[in-house]
């Protein structure tokens, strides 16, 4: 059922010196970290973190069962 609306997704860091990205895993969460570690370079690591996506960022991203994206970093603003 690997096209099924993803339920739970996790929020994994991935870091490589003083880089940082988080990404979106829609899988088990004993699952996530080594999901996200797949598609990164070597010299990352993935972490999985406390965080979960609310369920309509998972709607926005249109994250399905078992599927990983990169978030987008928050742009700041300087007053």
């Amino acid at each position: 059922m690997g096209n099924a609306f993803a339920g739970r997704v996790y929020v994994v860091t991935a870091t490589k010196d003083e880089q940082t990205e988080f990404w979106a895993a829609a899988t088990p969460r004993a699952k996530a970290a080594a999901a996200v570690q797949r598609l990164l370079p070597l010299g990352w690591t993935a972490v999985v973190t406390g965080w979960r996506l609310a369920p309509g960022k998972v709607a926005q991203l249109g994250m399905r069962a078992n599927g990983v994206c990169k978030l987008e970093q928050p742009r700041i603003q300087n007053p």
